[in-house]
């Protein structure tokens, strides 16, 4: 299992090969819109530039992960993806206005028992490029992921505007 997990986690998502990170989460967020009928909006802040490409698979992963989540379990209207670069690091949040949870429930369920391998999986994998998860949801008030990673620069992009895409 291990093995098969390492190899999952090296391969580079095709949407990233000739795709900016932002571009392949408003495809992410579009996806999502159509397939379920959730309000999506995506937002770019701070100035675009390349980072490594184990961060954008990590963060494009936390999004498909979290949008996954939002589909089959949040019962959400709305959902807002940030992209924030920073100088020294990068975030992304995923917002929903769903149903929420008790992070602490999940937390408590063994693996293979139903309910939170996703978010088990993630936060090892943002722990992996150095970063840190956090999960932020209350019954009733909707979930917050928050994903949090260190970068190195790898050149600026030629677009540096703002993007804001959907209405939510």
């Amino acid at each position: 299992m291990s093995e098969a997990r390492r190899l999952v986690w090296a391969l580079s998502p095709q949407d990233l090969e000739d795709t900016p990170l932002s571009e392949a989460l408003t495809r992410l967020i579009s996806w999502l819109s159509e397939r379920s009928g959730v309000s999506a909006g995506m937002r770019v802040t701070g100035t675009p530039r390349q980072v490594q490409p184990e961060i954008e698979v990590t963060l494009l992963r936390a999004a498909q992960e979290g949008l996954t989540n939002v589909r089959k379990h949040a019962s959400a209207t709305r959902v807002v993806l940030t992209l924030s670069y920073m100088e020294d690091g990068i975030t992304l949040d995923v917002q929903d206005d769903g149903v929420g949870f008790d992070p602490d429930e999940i937390r408590t369920v063994p693996d293979g028992a139903g309910g939170g391998f996703g978010l088990r999986a993630m936060r090892e994998r943002v722990e992996h490029s150095g970063g840190t998860l956090l999960v932020e949801s209350e019954p009733g008030r909707g979930t917050a992921l928050v994903v949090d990673l260190p970068v190195a620069s790898c050149g600026s992009l030629q677009s540096a505007e703002v993007l804001e895409t959907g209405a939510p």
